[in-house]
């Protein structure tokens, strides 16, 4: 009974803890730009730690350390802001970021994709197309942009517009085989070029 006892009162100091330190920090935010991603935070005023580490990761787990902030953090008197620019995220990846407080604990998890269409303009992924794709490419002026998607041998048999920078390729819409397609910026007339297989 004692032994369930101590143990309910750790995990209730751990909850508490953890509690706590998630309250330290405050609007932690990531924004992806050019490939890049742009980490800002707040700690709350009242509160201080003893350096900052900034870690990452790709499955939320295991954590590797990208970058500190030395020094004594925060202050008694207001919130002071802080950021942090990672400039080598992992591509096509969710990457996920927490901060080490020195002495303190750990801030929340948060998370953020970065998308990567340099190698061909786009991004189709997955590839073949087996329930539901995303094609990425680039819109940075929110554009009319118009998608064609044709059979090898010339028949054209989808098509659809959006301003955004992502269409979601349904496999229903098409049978198994392999398409071509055209993507047109309707105001520039920028054309991206690209293939598929559907299973």
């Amino acid at each position: 009974m004692r032994a369930i006892f101590t143990t309910v009162i750790i995990l209730l100091s751990c909850a508490e803890l953890l509690a706590q330190n998630e309250n330290v920090v405050g609007d932690f935010t990531a924004d992806e730009v050019n490939g890049k991603v742009y980490l800002t935070w707040i700690i709350q005023q009242g509160e201080t730690c003893n350096g900052i580490t900034i870690l990452r990761s790709t499955d939320s787990v295991n954590f590797n350390q990208i970058g500190s902030i030395e020094g004594t953090c925060g202050s008694i008197q207001e919130a002071v802001p802080y950021d942090f620019t990672d400039l080598y995220p992992e591509k096509n990846s969710i990457n996920y970021y927490r901060l080490d407080l020195g002495g303190v604990g750990f801030s929340k998890i948060i998370q953020i994709e970065v998308i990567d269409i340099s190698a061909n303009n786009y991004l189709l992924r997955p590839n073949p197309v087996t329930e539901f794709s995303e094609l990425h490419f680039a819109n940075d002026g929110n554009h009319l942009i118009e998608l064609k998607v044709y059979t090898d041998d010339g028949k054209l048999v989808h098509q659809e517009q959006t301003t955004d920078e992502l269409i979601l390729l349904n496999r229903q819409d098409f049978n198994p085989g392999s398409y071509f397609f055209v993507l047109v910026n309707t105001q520039t007339e920028a054309k991206i070029k690209g293939r598929f297989e559907v299973q």
